[in-house]
């Protein structure tokens, strides 16, 4: 499923590829949903994640849990797009989820607070791998240097100036920006909640 993507999974699909009948998938699961949430569950224990101590102060054990998600990620391609397609919908993507609530609501988030945090900080792993994975691709598909992120007409850098210093670099460290980007999402949950 990692290669194919959730949207064109189909149970015809994965028996053609496992060198089975349709008829014996259905035997082992009752739908594509009931085979989607195995294969989920399947992908949660696969990923491995390194879950931060429980008893961490929470900003800290967010942080840490993003970065255990993106290392995780990007050691997986495709796994980003997938997990994000699927979300935390078996025993295995629970467990993670109930420990993160579980940190937040003993630091004094409501359970709205703790569940919006959570999918904040997860969310952003998820997503920025997504993005490096999309990048690698138009560069591997263009050669080495040849794939810039913009391409800015004489025209559009008098008229975007700001947006032109950026491009004239044309250097992204990934790392750097998903860490300052976290932090900021973090500072962003601790000034907006109101169970501290």
């Amino acid at each position: 499923m990692l290669e194919i993507g959730v949207d064109r999974f189909s149970m015809h699909g994965v028996a053609r590829r496992l060198g089975v009948s349709t008829t014996a998938l259905y035997r082992y699961f009752a739908s594509k949903e009931d085979l989607l949430a195995a294969a989920m569950d399947a992908f949660c224990e696969r990923l491995e994640i390194e879950l931060p101590a429980a008893d961490l102060p929470w900003r800290e054990y967010l942080r840490e849990l993003a970065l255990s998600f993106r290392r995780t990620l990007l050691g997986m391609p495709g796994a980003a797009g997938y997990g994000t397609a699927m979300g935390p919908s078996t025993p295995a993507a629970f467990a993670i989820v109930e420990r993160a609530l579980g940190v937040l609501r003993r630091a004094g988030f409501t359970s709205e607070e703790a569940w919006r945090a959570y999918g904040l900080v997860v969310g952003h792993a998820f997503q920025c791998v997504q993005g490096e994975e999309r990048f690698a691709a138009k560069v591997a598909a263009h050669g080495p240097g040849g794939y810039r992120i913009y391409q800015l007409s004489d025209e559009e850098k008098e008229h975007y100036p700001e947006v032109a210093r950026m491009v004239a670099s044309q250097r992204f460290d990934f790392d750097a920006s998903f860490e300052a980007s976290l932090e900021w999402i973090l500072a962003g949950i601790d000034a907006g909640r109101v169970g501290a």
